[in-house]
């Protein structure tokens, strides 16, 4: 297996949860395709919470996990985040010059 098979089957698990309306807008990872860190991104934050508080992001997790073990993959963790909360952190932190 490689990496374009743990990028196919994430994207099959993204469109599959697109679906759901919860406010998810997509996902990406980052390290070994036998060892990814994945991570949802949603829209807004609020939405990122409602879903965590309606149980969607056990829902998610267990998706993932079933898509990577069919291609001998563990995830070592799902996080999730919002497109709003990384434009305001983008925004709020100083600019760091090196000399």
């Amino acid at each position: 297996m490689t990496e374009r098979k743990l990028i196919e089957v994430l994207t099959d698990v993204c469109e599959s949860v697109k679906e759901d309306n919860s406010g998810f807008a997509w996902l990406t990872h980052t390290g070994h395709w036998r060892t990814p860190k994945v991570v949802a991104v949603f829209s807004r934050e609020h939405e990122k919470q409602v879903a965590q508080t309606n149980g969607w992001d056990m829902d998610f997790i267990s998706r993932v996990n079933i898509a990577t073990a069919a291609i001998k993959s563990k995830p070592v963790g799902v996080y999730f985040d919002s497109e709003e909360a990384v434009s305001y952190t983008h925004l709020t932190l100083p600019t760091i010059y090196s000399v």
